[in-house]
């Protein structure tokens, strides 16, 4: 039997999702403390007033992400830290995996003859990638958000419950609310972070003698580019550059986004109480009133757990990515070789047994019928 080639390629799509889900799923769990602090610290007391929100944690409008893990701790135990942390797992998890997989598809589509992508077609797959990402999944984020604020969670008794009262109450629009800062966030964000990233990359690798074939995943689209054995020195220099890189991407790009992300978490606190005068509703209202009420401070609240979060994140995402899609393509491929390989050998010895199969022979009555038909037509 011949052998069923495999093709070569890149990373299959299902590898990408399962790459991305797994990074996300890590990441999650690791850093969900300091987006909590984040939200917290963006709910500052002239917010609370407008909205509603009475602040039972007890945490100083200035006060930092040391001191705001230990107000959290102190009045909502050690589990407050992971507050959110369900419909966060189920949104980063699809959103991550959403993501790499749209990032692969949209990035071969915009590359050159040589597999290279250019700065511009960087920046439009990292946008347009996220930008889809955030907006299928916005209604778990406006989840998350809720979740995160100890005064809200009370309110929903899990997610099901939120997506139905939530739409119940404010109507699909409520869902998605904070959508276009959220979109106005993640875009540039993942625009400048991929092109941060791999651009990083590229010099670290180069810097450090790493040759393109060992860099990780994302780097077997390049053509004439393959996956080659790694060493045990090679394997962990590769993950230390893809963790560096994440690094640099993900801070550059973290500073340059903070404003938007706190429109996006007053726009998704505000519509929390039915019949209330929603003074977040656009994302005109929301900057001037944040504006207006905090000044330019205002703006950057909850910058430092949201920087190091972002920077962490995003570094462990990617180097989780990098190394576990060439895993997963390995597997999916070994699978289906073997299946291949099984539905081969089905189909052969079906042709087997027809070829040696013996010709039946006529029974006496079929013989005795044909005999009264040709006797018929004589």
């Amino acid at each position: 039997m011949a052998p069923v080639q495999s093709g070569p390629g890149k990373p299959r799509a299902s590898a990408n999702f399962y790459a991305g889900a797994t990074s996300g799923l890590v990441t999650t769990l690791m850093l969900q403390p300091l987006d909590v602090a984040k939200t917290r610290m963006q709910i500052s007391s002239h917010f609370g007033r407008s909205v509603g929100v009475n602040n039972v944690l007890h945490i100083p409008d200035n006060a930092g992400v040391v001191q705001t893990l230990r107000f959290i701790v102190a009045n909502d135990g050690v589990g407050g830290l992971w507050r959110g942390i369900v419909p966060t797992i189920s949104r980063n998890m699809m959103g991550v995996g959403i993501y790499f997989v749209s990032l692969g598809k949209i990035s071969d589509f915009l590359r050159a003859a040589d597999g290279n992508l250019s700065a511009a077609s960087t920046l439009v797959a990292g946008a347009t990638a996220r930008s889809l990402s955030a907006s299928l999944l916005c209604p778990l984020s406006v989840i998350k958000t809720r979740f995160e604020a100890v005064e809200l969670a009370s309110k929903y008794s899990g997610v099901f419950n939120a997506l139905s009262k939530i739409t119940a109450e404010e109507g699909v629009k409520g869902l998605f609310s904070g959508l276009t800062p959220m979109i106005a966030r993640d875009a540039p964000y993942s625009a400048m972070y991929v092109l941060f990233y791999l651009r990083a990359k590229e010099f670290l690798s180069s810097a450090v003698g790493l040759p393109a074939g060992i860099r990780g995943g994302f780097d077997k689209h390049k053509s004439g580019t393959r996956v080659e054995p790694r060493s045990s020195r090679e394997k962990y220099v590769s993950m230390a550059v893809n963790f560096a890189s994440g690094l640099v991407g993900g801070g550059l790009a973290t500073i340059l986004t903070q404003p938007q992300d706190v429109i996006k978490t007053r726009m998704q606190l505000s519509r929390h109480k039915h019949g209330r005068n929603d003074k977040y509703a656009t994302v005109r209202q929301a900057t001037t009133r944040v504006f207006k009420e905090e000044g330019l401070y205002g703006f950057f609240r909850g910058a430092s757990p949201r920087f190091w979060k972002r920077c962490l994140g995003s570094a462990v995402t990617w180097m989780i990515y990098e190394e576990t899609v060439t895993f997963y393509e390995t597997l999916l491929e070994k699978n289906s070789l073997r299946i291949a390989q099984a539905r081969q050998e089905r189909q052969q010895a079906l042709a087997q047994a027809q070829q040696t199969a013996p010709v039946a022979q006529p029974s006496s009555q079929q013989r005795e019928a044909r005999s009264n038909e040709s006797s018929a037509l004589r």
